[in-house]
């Protein structure tokens, strides 16, 4: 993973401003000092302006001497301020001390805004200088963020996400884009960990049966002295291995896809799904010596697939119709509780410990590992039933007693419940805090989803 080769696009007017700037302006930080740094010389000029137009408007009303001439005898007085001027003695008339003290006053009124106007332009010369300075700062202070933002993405590799931001400063828009980039990375690491951690358990899970493939092929061939027999019960051992590693793979694609969002949602009746797989069961379970109970209720309606949550129903039977002893039942039920509707499993097999129920829907986790191998379970069939369970928006719960059997449970927000953003779900990974599960009646649980053929649940097991 690579990081961005320009910097993002800031927002708000001076930020597309800067942006539609010329490219030869440079980077976004030079075009932002500049536009910071005109907006700063720009009100500058405005304010000498606006005093530059005041002060000749004022200067270019009537004449002092309109209203502060007067004559004395022999001579004429004029009064600028505190200051009385008279002109020297002898005859003078009025109108011509007035016309020379009318020069006098426009002279000095030109000099003054001439004056002015040249510390105006010396003004806005170090002023320009100084809002250079200013925009530049101002620019690298606001883009200092984007600049740590980059450098991190940049460092970031696919085999390493462990780099963070970690912005610190007050809560503003940048703050929040570091967050949320440091909380993409973060699930971005979980998925990747998790991806490598089942690429590790598949091949640790295939290699088993690879081996006594290889292993039947490789007697077979060397020693020739065998008889038909002999070939026969390697080619049988070779099969059932074959066998198990294609109920391996058909498991795994099947998880695979449970990753995905579901590809098909209607409103399910759980009851018609309780009907429909456990229908499917009754020969086994009669095979078996086990009696199968069905104790649904009406008008049990969620949104989802109906497909996936019947292999997840499938998956529970399968594992229940296997532990459950002879001449016992096993009892498929569904309800309701306030917002949510449940599908449960309940079994009289040897139950689980305490320790086994808090592994018990990990990956490729099977209770006894020599009886799965010789039954050709994959280890995922309680994995799939919690994605099913998880993709609905719901959860799986399990409630076991050694030696009394297991009550496994899925639970799933009811069609007309708010949505799981809106009210909790409840937690279903068991993780120290015991669960009410139904038992064949009510109780309180909560934990995903992709359509995938129910049929194929008994090669699943737990």
């Amino acid at each position: 993973m690579t990081g961005p080769s320009a910097q993002p696009v800031p927002s708000g007017r001076l930020g597309r401003a800067a942006y539609r700037m010329p490219s030869w302006t440079g980077s976004l930080k030079v075009r932002l000092a500049f536009l910071y740094s005109a907006v700063v010389f720009g009100l500058f000029a405005l304010v000498i302006a606006g005093i530059y137009i005041g002060l000749s408007r004022s200067l270019a009303r009537q004449p002092i001497t309109a209203r502060e001439f007067k004559l004395v005898p022999d001579r004429a007085c004029v009064q600028i301020g505190s200051e009385v001027l008279c002109s020297p003695t002898g005859p003078v008339t009025e109108i011509q001390v007035v016309d020379a003290v009318q020069y006098i006053e426009k002279s000095a009124n030109a000099r003054a805004l001439d004056q002015f106007k040249r510390y105006s332009f010396v003004a806005l010369g170090g002023m320009f200088l100084v809002s250079l300075g200013v925009g530049w700062a101002l620019a690298h202070r606001a883009l200092m963020p984007i600049g740590r933002i980059t450098k991190v993405a940049r460092r970031i590799q696919a085999t390493d996400l462990s780099q963070r931001i970690e912005l610190r400063g007050p809560d503003d828009e940048l703050k929040e884009l570091a967050d949320t980039f440091d909380g993409m990375l973060g699930r971005l690491e979980d998925a990747w960990e998790n991806q490598r951690a089942f690429i590790h358990e598949a091949s640790h899970e295939l290699r088993n049966p690879i081996a006594v493939i290889r292993t039947n092929v490789d007697v077979a061939l060397s020693d020739g002295d065998s008889n038909a027999g002999e070939l026969r019960e390697s080619l049988s051992v070779v099969g059932r291995a074959a066998e198990r590693m294609g109920v391996l793979v058909d498991d795994l694609l099947t998880y695979a896809r449970r990753e995905a969002p579901a590809l098909r949602t209607t409103s399910v009746d759980l009851g018609e799904v309780v009907a429909r797989t456990t229908a499917q069961f009754e020969a086994p379970a009669a095979a078996r010596g086990l009696r199968l109970a069905v104790e649904s209720g009406r008008g049990l309606h969620a949104q989802g697939d109906p497909v996936a949550l019947e292999q997840a129903l499938a998956n529970l039977l399968a594992n229940a119709t296997r532990l459950a002893p002879q001449d016992s039942t096993v009892t498929v039920s569904a309800g309701r509780d306030g917002p949510w509707v449940w599908m449960a499993v309940t079994d009289e097999g040897p139950g689980l410990a305490a320790e086994q129920q808090a592994k018990v829907f990990e990956r490729f986790w099977k209770g006894d590992p020599a009886r799965s191998r010789a039954e050709g379970r994959s280890g995922l069939g309680l994995t799939i039933v919690r994605q099913i369970a998880r993709g609905h928006g719901g959860s799986v719960a399990l409630q076991s007693t050694p030696g009394e059997g297991s009550t496994f449970s899925v639970w799933l927000p009811a069609q007309e419940a708010p949505r799981p953003d809106e009210g909790e779900a409840p937690d279903a990974e068991l993780e120290g805090e015991e669960r009410e599960t139904p038992s064949a009646g009510g109780g309180r649980a909560g934990e995903e989803l992709v359509p995938s053929p129910a049929d194929r649940a008994i090669g699943s097991g737990r």
